[in-house]
């Protein structure tokens, strides 16, 4: 998967520099993994703790940002929902990514904001999707 990321997909593929990588918070030897790869600090539990302490955006602290799905879940629904539907929509998908588009209109909540993944089709690609989206937000009117 280092592989893929670094040299298929991303970082050295892109003549650009690439800002953020919103990656799943559940493998951390991942996540270290690739932040010494691109050359970040691999402890990235404080930088994230004080992030949250001086309510400040993470992002600011590094470039690959572990996203905790377990906290985080709620808000990257609404997050999604807003950017899918509000005047009309910010975010339009492609027609060839078919697995996409029935995770999205498969997607169901349990409740108050839950995702209920077993009726969800491609609940995987759906996260993949919500983490692509985790550097969008709408700005509060």
């Amino acid at each position: 998967m280092l592989s893929i990321i670094l040299d298929d997909l991303y970082i050295r593929k892109f003549k650009k520099k690439i800002n953020n990588i919103f990656i799943d918070g559940a493998n951390p030897s991942f996540i270290r993994a690739l932040k010494i790869e691109i050359g970040e600090n691999e402890e990235y539990e404080p930088l994230v703790e004080r992030a949250r302490k001086m309510k400040s955006d993470v992002s600011n602290y590094m470039q690959v940002i572990p996203v905790n799905f377990s906290s985080e879940h709620k808000a990257m629904l609404g997050n999604c929902k807003m950017l899918l539907e509000k005047d009309g929509g910010y975010i339009a998908v492609n027609p060839r990514f078919d697995k996409l588009i029935t995770s999205l209109r498969t997607a169901v909540g349990q409740n108050e904001g839950v995702l209920d993944k077993e009726a969800t089709s491609y609940d995987d690609v759906f996260d993949a999707f919500r983490l692509a989206l985790a550097f969008y937000k709408l700005q509060e009117e």
